[in-house]
This record gives structure tokens, C-alpha cells and sequence, in this order.
């Protein structure tokens, strides 16, 4: 399919969102600056060819692996490409593009698809750099406890944003929030979308796919991948879903390795974290013993490394020896859940990894895990930065074009922006026509002041608390025309405004927010399968793509 058809790619750097930590934006656009945190250069060529040989050597029961995706993916309907990517994991010389994500509703906002982009476009690449059979993976993040955190997605409706969020009767909330069923409370989610999104071509195929994929009886997990899976139908890309007790066991070393040795990591995280913190950067991560929760009948518990070995279940009277614990893991090794420290290294643990595609968090907690990845004996993968992308519709353009600014110039807050725009909009200069005025008031203040005094000495601080007022009710005018100004420019208040939430909803990115039904209701099923071959996979600088 050719690029956006009318469509505009434009650039603007990271930094001037004023939306990403400094530690991420070094990372896409000076990485010699933080190049002691990383395993390599994501953008250069030999250091992708070194990743995908030690992703080829790392030790891995690929049969196994490939028989359980066989299964996994069948369930969420696997096609012929799907297929034969999962087959080429058997051959040890195949390698796999990885990026992951938790089970949002609906997909969650958009930056899970174009997580997803980033990935197809790098396995095509890769492939060609290093004439390696590259498999596209996407992680199946569904063992978090925090239900709240996805359970609400979000669409436009005329210029305002819409919740729309899932609330079910949680009470038998099995801890990992992706085994949840979806009980008959997410009809009301469906039709309030059905509500929110506009009459369209296209608006009864999106959503035939959203209530397909949606229904009640169906877990969290299912339901994300399904819809994920069937808006990039034949491209081959390959879930996995690590809460599977046949992925679990074949993570046994790397959990044994973390109840034999719970310290070494924390003490590395945190002694990367201090070299970060002195470099001027954030740390991402706060690292603890152990890196493991319990996945028990009640919930998902952190397991607490506690006195003499002892492993204590947080927010229970439960305890665990450590000789207890690993016999536990032999006998039911479905029961232990990664925390954000061991889940990238079971990933990698599983499967050939080469480069794992990130956001600006994944990419800022990767720099802490050099050597938790060295004790763990596995060789990292490059990180590569998900493509960042504005969507800028064509009425919103308008906006843009009208008062000359750019995606960089809409901040969190938006009445700077009014008050810049308004500055420049007025007929009268306020700022040059008040300053012209100043320098002859002080002239004649000064000329008055020494024959002021020449009358009684004493006047003289008189005379300059006459000029203070003087200046203040000057000040105060000006502000009063501005003021004045600004309420003849509801229209153009207006404008900004639209604007502003279409392009940072809540003070947030869109990317971060919006859910892409409301911009396939509008543009398409087809609009996924165009981005893919119209951003780029330098991602290096956000993409903004005039629709």
C-alpha cells in the first residue's frame, strides 16, 4: 500500500515537547551522552549485526518455545504468517524484534500501535541488515495487578475527550488483571463508544471487530490480543502471553537464579542508578529483594525477602522458606509472576531477542539493567525507540497554519500559548507602545525631581515613590488592554483550544491517551497498514502526520 495519501511527515525534536525525561531524549538524540548505561548504538549497523548474533547463540528450548505460541496463537486466530514465524523459532539462527505492552482497553492508547509499526517496519529491516530469518513478537503484558490503569480508554467527540471505562464487579479479581472475564458490564463500554464515535463508512467494521473481540466471558488478555492482532491481520506478528505455566517452567533457571541470589540485582540496579542520578538523569526503577510476586487464589503478592532467607508474602501472614519456595517452583512454577526487573529478562530468557522496541519509560528503566542482565548471564538486546507520532487532522492543521505554530508549540499549558498568540495578533503592539511611553515618563520624573528638591530636600523620596505608582498604574493599563484584547479573541481562544485538546489531551500526549477507534472510525481500517509504510523507523524525532 503507498504512503498516506495526502498525508504530510514532519519532524520535531523530542526536547521541544517538553513531554519526554531528559535520559530518553539523550537516548534518540545524543546517545554518546548516555552510551555507558546501553549495549549499543540502536541506530548503527554493526551493533545491530552484534545483537543478532548473541540473540542467535543464546541458549533457549526453541521447540518448546514455538509448540506453546502454536498454542497461544491459535487461540487468537493464527494465520498462515503467524504460522510460518512461529516455525522459523524452531531454526537457531532466526531472531526476533520484540515489544510488549499491558492489556489496555480496547488496545489501549494509540502508542500501543504504533509500538506495534515500529516493530513490523524493524523486522522487514533487520532482516535485509542481517540476512537472518526476523520474527516479529509482541508481549502479552496481563500478570499487573493494576486493574485501574487500563481499564478506561478514551476518543474524541467533537473537540472533547471521552472516557469510556470498564468497571465490573471485581470481587473475585484474580491478581493478574489479564485472567479477568469480562462480565456483561462491558455491553454499556461497547455502546457508549458505538455513542461516542460519529456515523462513518467505516464505523460498522470497526466495530464488528471491537465487539468481536470484546465479549462478554472472554479474558482481558484474549480480548486485547484479538483486537490487536485482527487490526495487523497477515502481517505474521507472533503474541506471546508469558501467565502460561509452559512458559513458566521453561523461565525456572531465571526465577531459581532470583530466590538463590534476590540481592545482587537490587544491588546493581541501585548502584547504576546512583551513576544516573550523578550524571543528571533520573532513575526509572526502585529496585528491591525479591523481583518475584506469588500468583495465588487471592491475588498477586510480592514476595518480600525477609530475615534468614525467609520469603514473606506482602499484605499476608504467608511465609515461605527459601528451600520451601523453590520446591514450589519446581511443582508450580505458573504460581511466580516477573516484577518490571525479571519480566524483560524473562522475555529475553525465551526468546532470541535482538532489539526490544520501547517507550520513553522502558527506554529510561533499560539503562539501570546492564548488570542485572550480566548476572542473569544473558546478553541484552539493543533498544530501539517506538516511533512518537501526532496525528494532525485536517481541521486542526487549519489551526496551525492560521497562527504559524507547530505540534512543539501546544504544551501542557494552553494559556500560554493564547497569551503568546494574542501578543502577536493584536493590532497594537501593547509591549512596544507601552515602552516607547516609558523612557519619556522617567525623563520627565527626572527632570522634575531636582526642582522638587530645590523646593524641600525631603521630597525627593517622594518624588521616586511617584514614579513607582506611576510605573505600576502603567503596568496595570497594559494588562487591562491585553485583557481588553483578549475578550475580542473568543475566536481565536476557541481555536487554540480545539487544538490543543486534539493534540494534547489532559496536558498529555495523544499518543498517550487517545484510542485509535476514533481514528479508524474516521480514516479507515486501512490507516494502520499506511502508517506502517509512512513513518520511519529513525525514531529519533517525533513523527507528526498530517492526515
Amino acid at each position: 500500500m503507498p504512503p498516506l495519501a495526502n498525508a504530510t511527515l514532519r519532524h520535531t525534536s523530542p526536547a521541544a515537547l517538553g513531554a519526554f525525561p531528559d535520559l530518553f531524549v539523550d537516548y534518540c538524540t545524543r546517545f554518546s551522552a548516555v552510551a555507558r548505561f546501553y549495549p549499543g548504538d540502536w541506530r548503527d549497523l554493526e551493533a545491530r549485526r552484534d545483537a543478532a548474533d548473541a540473540a542467535a547463540r543464546r541458549p533457549a528450548n526453541r521447540d518448546a518455545l514455538a509448540d506453546a505460541l502454536l498454542d497461544q496463537n491459535q487461540r487468537w486466530g493464527l494465520d498462515a504468517a503467524t504460522r510460518t514465524h512461529i516455525e522459523a523459532l524452531r531454526d537457531p539462527e532466526s531472531i526476533a524484534i520484540v515489544t510488549g505492552q499491558q492489556v489496555g482497553l480496547f488496545t489501549g492508547p494509540l502508542y500501543t500501535l504504533y509500538k506495534t509499526i515500529t516493530t513490523l517496519q524493524l523486522a522487514e529491516e533487520w532482516a535485509e541488515q542481517t540476512g537472518r530469518t526476523v520474527v516479529p513478537v509482541f508481549w502479552v503484558e496481563g500478570e499487573d495487578h493494576d486493574f485501574e490503569e487500563i481499564a478506561t480508554a478514551h476518543v474524541f467527540r467533537r473537540n472533547e475527550v471521552v472516557p469510556l471505562t470498564y468497571a465490573p464487579d471485581r470481587a473475585s479479581n484474580p491478581g493478574a488483571v489479564g485472567r479477568l472475564v469480562l462480565t456483561d458490564a462491558i455491553n454499556d463500554v461497547l455502546d457508549r463508544l458505538d455513542e461516542a464515535l460519529p456515523a462513518s463508512d467505516f464505523k460498522p467494521a470497526v466495530m464488528e471487530r471491537v465487539r468481536a473481540a470484546y465479549r462478554p466471558g472472554t479474558p482481558l488478555e484474549d480480548a486485547f490480543t484479538r483486537l490487536l492482532r485482527s487490526l495487523f491481520p497477515d502481517d505474521g506478528l507472533v503474541f506471546i502471553n508469558p501467565d502460561d505455566a509452559r512458559l513458566k517452567a521453561l523461565a525456572r533457571p531465571l526465577f531459581r537464579r532470583d530466590i538463590e541470589d534476590p540481592r545482587t540485582p537490587s544491588a546493581r540496579i541501585e548502584a547504576t542508578s546512583r551513576a544516573l542520578r550523578e550524571q543528571g538523569y533520573h532513575a526509572q526503577v526502585s529496585a528491591r529483594p525479591t523481583n518475584l510476586f506469588w500468583l495465588g487464589n487471592d491475588g498477586r503478592h510480592p514476595l518480600d525477602l525477609g530475615d534468614e532467607g525467609t520469603f514473606h508474602l506482602r499484605h499476608t501472614d504467608r511465609t515461605f522458606s527459601r528451600p520451601d519456595l523453590l520446591r514450589r517452583l519446581d511443582a508450580e512454577p505458573e504460581r511466580f509472576s516477573p516484577n518490571v526487573v525479571l519480566r524483560p529478562l524473562m522475555q529475553d530468557h525465551l526468546l532470541p531477542t535482538a532489539a526490544y522496541v520501547a517507550g520513553p519509560g522502558e527506554v529510561s528503566y533499560f539503562a539501570q539493567y546492564g548488570g542485572v542482565y550480566d548476572w542473569a548471564d544473558l546478553a541484552p538486546p539493543l533498544i530501539h525507540p517506538r516511533a512518537s507520532v501526532s496525528l494532525v487532522e485536517g481541521k486542526v492543521q487549519k489551526v496551525l497554519d492560521k497562527y504559524g505554530r507547530s505540534v512543539g508549540a501546544f504544551g501542557a499549558d494552553p494559556d500560554a500559548l493564547f497569551q503568546e498568540v494574542v501578543m502577536e495578533t493584536m493590532e497594537v503592539d501593547v509591549d512596544a507602545l507601552f515602552s516607547d511611553a516609558m523612557p519619556d515618563l522617567h525623563k520627565a520624573i527626572n527632570a522634575l525631581k531636582p526642582e522638587v528638591e530645590a523646593v524641600d530636600r525631603t521630597l525627593g523620596s517622594a518624588t521616586e515613590s511617584a514614579r513607582a505608582a506611576i510605573v505600576d498604574e502603567m503596568e496595570a493599563l497594559k494588562q487591562k488592554v491585553v485583557r481588553a484584547e483578549k475578550r475580542q479573541q473568543d475566536e481565536v481562544r476557541a481555536q487554540l483550544e480545539k487544538a490543543h485538546v486534539n493534540l494534547r489531551p489532559g496536558g498529555t500526549l495523544q499518543e498517550r491517551m487517545i484510542n485509535v477507534t476514533y481514528f479508524l472510525n474516521k480514516y479507515s481500517l486501512g490507516l494502520l497498514s499506511e502508517l506502517r509504510h509512512s513513518l520511519r523507523t529513525d525514531t529519533s524525532a517525533h513523527q507528526v502526520v498530517e492526515l
